[in-house]
């Protein structure tokens, strides 16, 4: 009895032992995890503030060899990019952030759902950021796409909203200083007769034509939420 109850005392102390150091272990590496984790966490916010930081530069350095100015044509007549008038809500000495988009009052998709993610955005700015914001449409099918069709169209997306376009020399000229492609694709079997197949990104741009961020497109208001915000605020006096 005595060695069996001895071998039954060494049994648990061996089993206390081991139970200890399993729970040494488990702190131990839970330890190791949780610093590990708040390193990836500390990592990951030194991360993004560095891409908040950079984000505007870099983007401006990006597209610097792209741009300029824009002299189109809108109902009001001749527009230019340098005489943009930003909303009543925005102070005078504010930067204005154009918003240019390219595409045309037929486009089935991407371009209805650019405007209106737009229109969404500025709806959810402050009054005085969202004043700032000045949303232009440059249409790539004159032919149809006069200046009344146009302040039409995009009258269904706020009254700020504007449509310009130009001579099919004056629009290649533009589309090409800016890097955007497209091409006349004819559809016989189509009431339309002929599509547009164009490059779908929206540019924020300055009074200047300098382009601050070109924003790819993606469904929904995401992608433009996250460029104007940023834009907006790298641009604030």
């Amino acid at each position: 009895m005595g060695a069996e109850r001895k071998s039954q005392d060494e049994q648990a102390g061996t089993s206390r032992q081991e139970s200890h150091q399993l729970d040494k272990g488990v702190r131990r590496w839970w330890l190791l995890g949780a610093v590990g984790l708040a390193a990836v966490i500390g990592a990951g916010v030194a991360w993004q503030q560095a891409q908040q930081d950079l984000a505007p530069v870099a983007g401006m350095q990006a597209w610097a060899s792209l741009g300029g100015p824009i002299q189109l044509e809108s109902q009001q007549g001749d527009f230019t990019l340098a005489e943009v008038s930003m909303g009543e809500a925005a102070d005078a000495q504010a930067t204005p952030v154009i918003a240019l988009y390219f595409g045309y009052t037929q486009c089935p998709d991407v371009c209805p759902m650019t405007l209106a993610a737009l229109r969404q955005v500025m709806s959810e700015l402050p009054p005085q950021a969202a004043a700032r914001v000045v949303p232009v449409m440059v249409s790539l099918d004159p032919e149809r796409d006069t200046p009344a069709r146009l302040a039409e169209y995009t009258g269904h997306f706020g009254p700020r909203f504007q449509g310009i376009t130009g001579s099919q020399a004056a629009l290649t000229d533009v589309a090409r200083r800016y890097g955007v492609s497209y091409r006349r694709v004819e559809a016989q079997d189509s009431a339309l007769g002929y599509t547009i197949d164009h490059g779908a990104a929206l540019y924020l741009v300055s009074a200047q034509g300098r382009i601050y961020d070109r924003i790819p497109f993606t469904p929904g208001p995401a992608g433009v939420r996250a460029g104007v915000t940023r834009v907006l605020s790298a641009t604030a006096d």
